[in-house]
């Protein structure tokens, strides 16, 4: 991932949620790296260790596509 235009997509609770999420993106091609996700298991109540999803700028609105496109919360539950 080239970092000299990585920004953070998104921030989760937890490692799992941001682990389903980056799944999805890289499945379509959209390179992701997830930020604090070992620090978050180990102290997850802290408010210095949210998960953080980030990509390249460059696919920003690619990314935005896919999550508002394929994948909520319905679908999850099987609804």
């Amino acid at each position: 991932m080239d970092k000299s235009e990585v920004i953070t997509l998104a921030t989760y609770a937890s490692a799992g949620e941001a682990l389903v999420v980056q799944s999805l993106l890289e499945s379509a091609g959209v390179e992701t790296q997830i930020v604090n996700e070992v620090s978050s298991n180990v102290l997850p109540y802290s408010s210095d260790n949210a998960v953080r999803l980030i990509i390249n700028e460059k696919d920003v609105d690619r990314a935005r596509e896919i999550l508002a496109a394929g994948f909520d919360k319905r679908a999850a539950e099987g609804e």
